[in-house]
């Protein structure tokens, strides 16, 4: 069975996910796979990658707990944010999963709104440390999300 998706270098960040065939909207793409641990110890936690802190596979799945792709993940880890998504992430109980938006051609870069949030004050210095360089029509020039979005 060939492969739906593959990682390589990204024009977003680093590495992306890529389809490799056609993905239909709604589909499913892929699930989030890592260690469920504690928010609060992943994020106390010494940053894995000094030159770039902030730079985590955590995903929230909002009962105090996170998903970390970088332990026992998959390759859904590499999957860039963008302002124009073309895939949203959906909580089933304490897994998440990868669906389609939209149709996605082959060979097109698959995203997700990280939409994160911060303890922090919105401010000129936060937008900039979480930038977004998703190229999107529509930019918010951020990963942070928008108010209210949460």
């Amino acid at each position: 069975m060939r492969r739906r998706i593959s990682v390589r270098s990204s024009p977003i960040h680093g590495k992306g996910v890529f389809a490799t065939v056609t993905i239909l909207s709604g589909e499913l793409v892929c699930e989030y796979k890592g260690k469920r641990v504690p928010r609060e110890a992943a994020m106390s936690g010494a940053p894995r990658d000094l030159a770039q802190p902030d730079h985590t596979f955590l995903f929230d799945i909002g009962d105090g707990h996170v998903i970390d792709g970088a332990v026992g993940g998959n390759s859904a880890r590499w999957i860039n944010h963008s302002c124009d998504p073309n895939c949203v992430p959906e909580l089933d109980g304490q897994k998440i999963f990868i669906r389609a938006r939209r149709k996605i051609d082959a060979g097109e870069e698959l995203s997700i709104d990280y939409a994160l949030v911060s303890d922090e004050k919105m401010s000129k210095a936060l937008r900039e440390r979480y930038a977004c360089y998703c190229g999107a029509r529509r930019c918010r020039g951020t990963m942070v999300a928008a108010r209210g979005s949460r």
